[in-house]
């Protein structure tokens, strides 16, 4: 199994876990689920000895930080439907930039429509996908980001 794959399946069966057992305890976990572009592994927590990331450190001491994660496409749009679908690009038929994973598959469930299925809220700030802001809003995002 390549490691992708397994971080994808580790992430909702994570995902699935947390929201069972906040449910069982009568309360549901937070949830603080980052993704960023172009980082690498390039913070205090993975080793780096240059970046000064003290936040990002303390998060990942107290939560889940993958050592092997690796993404599915080198460009963006491809990587980010598949860490938000779990499903590969050359499935989905996002392999480049501008194709729509939804336009593709408008029944595809993302994670965070799984999140909202049970009882979570699910906001996002920034580019998730590549789109035009609209297409996705109602099916994945309990509601548009705050804006500053």
């Amino acid at each position: 199994m390549n490691d992708m794959k397994f971080a994808v399946r580790t992430l909702f069966i994570l995902a699935a876990v947390l929201v069972g057992h906040g449910d069982a305890l009568g309360q549901k976990p937070n949830v603080l689920f980052l993704a960023i572009d172009d980082l690498r592994p390039e913070l205090g927590c993975y080793g780096s000895e240059i970046a000064i990331t003290p936040n990002l450190d303390k998060l990942a001491a107290d939560g889940l930080l993958f050592n092997r994660a690796y993404c599915q496409q080198a460009i963006c749009s491809p990587s980010r439907a598949s860490l938000m679908t779990g499903a590969r690009p050359d499935t989905i038929g996002v392999v480049e930039n501008y194709a729509y994973f939804r336009d593709l598959n408008p029944d595809i469930v993302t994670l965070s429509q799984h999140f909202i299925a049970n009882g979570y809220e699910a906001i996002y700030s920034g580019k998730i996908f590549h789109h035009n802001g609209v297409a996705d809003m109602e099916k994945s995002w309990s509601r548009k980001p705050d804006k500053p």
